[in-house]
Parts: structure tokens; C-alpha cells; sequence
């Protein structure tokens, strides 16, 4: 059974769409709505769509939190209002679904929905940090208008992008359990001197989605991040590494112990040979830098991979015969896949919240056609293939 959760909030019309979907779908729906919600869509609709009484505060059931949380396999909360989120952040059980949510201990899915500012509030940053921590997964928000004329990020997400992604979490749970997975994301930084570098435009967007996905198909991820302004969602180890030579470090320390290593970090392939030190002063004279090769960390991986493992990288080609140069790559490295995209794009890739990707491995190549980096490291996750018993080294503390 999933539950569907509802807040007050004008977006909350979209989630008559959801539960229709997902009995669509033959699962069993139970609505839970706040007191709020019903002034936007009363429990009689849902309770059509749903073919099933709505929990609400004040109904006849003694213990419905408690009722529902023990029968049900998922909680997706849609619109999850910024006053549902703050509370259930700090475990309060102001109304039905706040209790639902507290006593609920399986995976829980929400579609925040809220005022661009309100999204945008240090508060709200804090309260998405802790449900983060307890392995909340969020659809959205999207960018658009919203109810009070204001454009930006807020915009509850497409009910079809919703429940895909509860289908992805029912369809994966514990599917990596037991697996341990080691990913690289985010772009290295080369000194030029103590101010500047030399650097490119990943966000870190596609190799945090990765890590985030293998999380919550329950892997004990550890995320080696660089420069970046994607963060993980799902309870992970995370290391830091900004340079090149940090990432190789960090990398080699810890391919060991893992079944799975993911390298999608944008790492440069060069850096300045003689970094200036302090901060060079500006003048009218020309500044010539001098670049030397970085270790080729994933070659490196490769050429240490122990029997047993998956190595996956990613090769980030520019333009015509992209799939070709990544075969290539595939096979000088030692990989099972490589997984291509075409930057020259500006719809997907550096800074886009999307990706189009082609999966390459030894025998063939599947294309993952454009979608948010979340649904394409779903697709991803369902394509790596599955490590051998052989048992990694033990992770070094």
C-alpha cells in the first residue's frame, strides 16, 4: 500500500492526478490529508479516486497514524507544504500525517511545493538538510510561476514525475543492499595561486544523483566530491577533495574496499606546473602558465581493479563520434561500461538539472534519452552490472 500524503497548498489539485495514477498503476492508495489541504480538494474527491476512506484529524479511527504506517510500503507526501516539512524535520505530530510521518519507518518520498522565497529561507535549507539525513527522497521542485505570480523554484513537480519516482523506489528497494559503492563527482580545481585556478563548469549534479540513487537502493556509498554545488539527499560517507591530485588520492585509498567504483568527477587532465604562491598582483605584463598532464585517475583505478569489481566511468565528448571515442575509452581502461554524454549540448550536461546519456559496454550501447540526472542515474543503477562474490578489502578508518 502506498500512502499518499496531502498538504494545504494550491498544488495540491495535481495530487488528485498522482493518486489517480498510482490505482491506475493497481497499487492500493491510502490518502492522509492535513486539515489545510481540505480547503484546497475535500476528502470526498480523494476518497473517490482512491476508492477508500481519507485519514483526516477528527475521523472515526482511533490509532489511523499508527493503522497506517504498519501496512504500508511507501509515504509520498505531495504537496509537501513548508509547515508539513518543518514539522516533520523536528518530529512533531501536530495532525494525522505529521504522526503518520513520525511513526512511519519505511521509505518516504515528498514533493515539496512552496513560495520561491519560502524554498529559498535558511530554514528551509536547514529542514531539507535533515530529512535528508534520514534518507527522504525529493521530486522537485520545479522552476515556473507560481500561484502568486512570482517566477522561480517552488513549483510543485509533474505528478507523472512523481510517481515514477515512487515506482523507482518500490521497484529498487534493497536492491544494492550489502553492496558497497565508491563514487567520484564534481570538478577538480588546479591552483594558479592562491586565488585562482584552472577549473571547468561541472556542478557535480549527475555524480551526486549516482551516489544518491545507490543510497537509496541501500549501498553504504562513499562520495568523494570536488568542487560542486549539487549536494546528496540520501545518508552517505562523504570526503573532500578539490584538486586533482586530492581526488587521486582520496580515490586510490578507498577503490580497495568497494564492490562498485563510479568515477563521474570531472577531473582535469591538466594544471599549472609552478603555482604561484600568495596571490599574484595584477599588472599590465602578460601571465604565462605553463600546464602539465594530472594522473590519469581512472586509468590508474583500472590498471588496481581487484577481481570482483565494476568500474564505471564517464566521458564527457564533445560533439560527432562521441559514442565512438567513449568505446575507446572503455576498452584503454579497463572498464564494464562507460557512460557518455555529449557536452557540446547546452540543454543537458554542465549546469542543466538534465542529462541525455548512451551507456556503452562490451557488447552494447543503450541510449538513456533526455530526463532529469536523478531518473538517469536510475537508469544508470539498472544497467551496472552486478558485482561478483569475490569480498573487497576492508575499508581503512
Amino acid at each position: 500500500m502506498i500512502l499518499v500524503g496531502v498538504c494545504g497548498g494550491i498544488a495540491a489539485y495535481k495530487t488528485c492526478e498522482l493518486v489517480r495514477t498510482l490505482v491506475r498503476a493497481e497499487h492500493d492508495v491510502q490518502v492522509v490529508q492535513t486539515p489545510d489541504s481540505q480547503r484546497f480538494v475535500g476528502p470526498t474527491t480523494f476518497a473517490a479516486l482512491s476508492r477508500r476512506p481519507v485519514l483526516a484529524d477528527g475521523g472515526p479511527e482511533v490509532f489511523p497514524h499508527l493503522d497506517a504506517s504498519s501496512h504500508a510500503d511507501l509515504l509520498c507526501i505531495a504537496p509537501l507544504s513548508a509547515t508539513t516539512l518543518s514539522r516533520i524535520a523536528h518530529g512533531e505530530a501536530a495532525n494525522v500525517l505529521t504522526a503518520t510521518a513520525l511513526a512511519f519507518s519505511g521509505p518516504i518520498v515528498a514533493a515539496p511545493a512552496m513560495n520561491p522565497r519560502m524554498w529559498e529561507a535558511e530554514a528551509t535549507a536547514e529542514n531539507l538538510r535533515l530529512l535528508a539525513a534520514r534518507g527522504v527522497e525529493l521530486v522537485g521542485p520545479a522552476h515556473g510561476d507560481t500561484a502568486e505570480g512570482e517566477v522561480g523554484v517552488g513549483r510543485m513537480s509533474e505528478p507523472a514525475e512523481i510517481a515514477a519516482a515512487v515506482e523507482a523506489r518500490l521497484s529498487t528497494a534493497g536492491s544494492l543492499a550489502g553492496t558497497r559503492v565508491l563514487v567520484t563527482a564534481g570538478g577538480t580545481r588546479e591552483p594558479i595561486d592562491a586565488v585562482r585556478y584552472v577549473g571547468n563548469r561541472s556542478s557535480g549534479r549527475m555524480g551526486v544523483a549516482v551516489a544518491d540513487e545507490a543510497s537509496r537502493r541501500g549501498a553504504d556509498v562513499t562520495l568523494i566530491l570536488a568542487a560542486a554545488s549539487a549536494a546528496p539527499s540520501a545518508p552517505m560517507r562523504i570526503l573532500r577533495a578539490e584538486s586533482a591530485a586530492e581526488l587521486e588520492r582520496a580515490t586510490l585509498e578507498e577503490t580497495a574496499a568497494a564492490d562498485v567504483i563510479v568515477m563521474a568527477a570531472a577531473v582535469s587532465d591538466y594544471r599549472p606546473a609552478d603555482a604561484f604562491a600568495g596571490k599574484r598582483p595584477k599588472s599590465g605584463e602578460p601571465w604565462h602558465v605553463t600546464l602539465e598532464p594530472t594522473t590519469d585517475i581512472l586509468k590508474e583505478v583500472g590498471a588496481r581493479r581487484t577481481a570482483g569489481q565494476v568500474l564505471v566511468g564517464f566521458a564527457a565528448e564533445h560533439g560527432p563520434g562521441g559514442v565512438e571515442r567513449a568505446r575507446a575509452k572503455l576498452e584503454r581502461k579497463s572498464l564494464d561500461m562507460i557512460v557518455m554524454n555529449d557536452v557540446s549540448r547546452t540543454d543537458i550536461g554542465f549546469d542543466s538539472t538534465e542529462n541525455e546519456l548512451v551507456l556503452v559496454t562490451a557488447r552494447d550501447e543503450r541510449t538513456v534519452s533526455r530526463r532529469s540526472k536523478r531518473a538517469c542515474a536510475a537508469a544508470l543503477w539498472d544497467a551496472v552490472p552486478a558485482p561478483t562474490a569475490a569480498t573487497p578489502a576492508p575499508r581503512g578508518e
